[in-house]
C-alpha cells in the first residue's frame, strides 16, 4: 500500500511539473488579465451602478476559462503520453493501471484548482476595484468550483481511452456545459412519460451526474449569504463518488488498451 502511494504521488508531481514547463496555464491567465483591463476600461468611462452585471460577466468568464483549462488538460494526460510511448516503460515497471490514471487524474485537479485561484483572485481585484466585491459565498462558489473539477477531469479522462484528444475535448465540453440543460428535459419526460417508461427514464435521471448542483454562480452574483455547511458536505461526498465511478471505468477500458 505504501508503495502504491508513493507511485501515485510521483506520477502526480511528474505531472504537475511537465504541465508548468508547457506553460499551458500563463495563456488562459493572460486572457483574464485583458479582461480584467477592459473592465477597467468600463469604469474609467464612466460605467457605474451595474455592479450585478459585471459580477455576472466576471463569474461567466471565470466559469468558462476553468471548465476549459480542466478539460483540455484531462483530455490530453493519456493520448500525449501514448503518442510520445512514454507511457510503456512506465507500465513495464510494477504500476498498477489504475495507479498511473489516479495519478494524472490528481496532478488535473490539482492544476485546475490552482488555476481558478489565480483566475478567482483576478476576478475578485477586478470586482473589488469597481465597487461589486462579493462577500463569502464567494469562497463557497471557488470551493464548489474545485470540487466539479473531480468528476469532470475522471470524465474527461475516461472519454480520452475511447476517444481522440480533440473529440474528447468537443464531447466533454457539450457533456459539462449543456448537461444542465440535458437534465432539465429529462425531467420534463419524467413528469410526462407513461407508466412503462416513467421509472426507467426517473433512474436514469438520478444516475446522471448533476453539475449544476455544483455552480453557485447565480447565489454569489446577487451576493446572497452562504449555504449551510452540511451541503458542501454532501456535494463533496456526491463529487468523490462519481469520481470514483468514471475513473473506475477508464481503469477497465485502459486494463484493455493493447499497451
Amino acid at each position: 500500500m505504501k508503495e502504491r502511494a508513493v507511485n501515485i504521488g510521483v506520477l502526480t508531481w511528474a505531472t504537475l511539473v511537465e504541465t508548468v514547463r508547457r506553460k499551458d496555464l500563463y495563456v488562459v491567465w493572460m486572457l483574464a488579465l485583458f479582461g480584467l483591463a477592459g473592465g477597467n476600461f468600463l469604469a474609467s468611462a464612466g460605467v457605474r451602478g451595474v455592479e450585478t452585471f459585471l459580477r455576472d460577466v466576471t463569474l461567466t468568464v471565470v466559469n468558462f476559462l476553468s471548465i476549459a483549462i480542466c478539460i483540455w488538460l484531462a483530455a490530453r494526460q493519456i493520448p500525449e503520453e501514448l503518442s510520445r510511448r512514454t507511457l510503456f516503460p512506465l507500465l513495464a515497471r510494477p504500476v498498477r493501471r489504475f495507479d498511473v490514471l489516479l495519478g494524472k487524474f490528481l496532478a488535473v485537479w490539482l492544476l485546475s484548482c490552482g488555476a481558478l485561484l489565480v483566475l478567482g483572485g483576478i476576478a475578485w481585484v477586478g470586482l473589488l476595484k469597481h465597487g461589486a466585491a462579493i462577500g463569502p459565498i464567494y469562497w463557497q462558489y471557488l470551493f464548489l468550483r474545485m470540487l466539479s473539477f473531480g468528476p469532470i477531469a475522471a470524465m474527461t479522462m475516461s472519454l480520452s481511452l475511447v476517444l481522440s484528444a480533440p473529440a474528447t475535448v468537443v464531447l466533454s465540453g457539450l457533456l459539462t456545459l449543456c448537461g444542465s440543460a440535458f437534465a432539465k428535459s429529462l425531467y420534463g419526460a419524467v413528469r410526462e412519460a407513461s407508466p412503462v417508461a416513467h421509472w426507467p427514464l426517473k433512474l436514469l435521471y438520478f444516475l446522471l451526474p448533476h453539475l449544476d448542483l455544483f455552480d453557485l454562480s447565480r447565489r454569489t452574483q446577487f451576493n446572497y449569504d452562504p449555504v449551510a455547511g452540511w451541503v458542501l458536505g454532501a456535494l463533496t461526498l456526491y463529487a468523490a463518488v462519481y469520481v470514483l465511478v468514471f475513473l473506475g471505468l477508464g481503469e477497465l477500458r485502459f486494463r484493455r488498451m493493447p499497451v
